[in-house]
């Protein structure tokens, strides 16, 4: 976690340092170079962004080791915040899985930080279920 620096993380530490995090939640990261990873998984830096033919290049091994992960934790319900290209990624890793899926809500950046705010202080109205 420490290792990334966009918007959406800045959110999540923010919260974090500030102790305003409900405590039930728990970070999942989706690397373009290491796949699906715990937030205090210790990684090496690195420049690889995620595209169309990384997306399909990962994606099935970033769908099992989410879906192993939602499985061994026992997992009844996943917020997802991510962009188009690793949403292709991990299309499908719900299948076989019972659990609601969700994503955070917004129009932008900016409407979508304000959601991810929320959320992550126990306001799920920005929030949105998808199955």
């Amino acid at each position: 976690m420490e290792l990334y620096s966009g918007y959406f993380f800045k959110i999540i530490k923010k919260s974090r340092r500030e102790e305003t995090v409900n405590s039930n939640i728990d970070v999942g990261i989706l690397s373009a170079k290491y796949g699906f990873i715990k937030s205090d998984e210790k990684i090496t830096a690195y420049d690889r962004k995620m595209n169309s033919e990384r997306a399909m290049e990962i994606g099935s091994t970033m769908r099992e080791e989410l879906r192993n992960y939602i499985s061994h934790e026992g997992y009844n319900r996943i917020i997802i915040n991510a962009g188009k290209e690793y949403r292709k990624a991990i299309n499908g890793f719900d299948d076989g899985l019972s659990v609601d899926i969700y994503e955070i809500i917004g129009d932008g950046l900016g409407l979508k930080g304000q959601s991810l705010k929320k959320f992550l202080r126990g306001d799920e109205s920005g929030i949105m279920k998808v199955n």
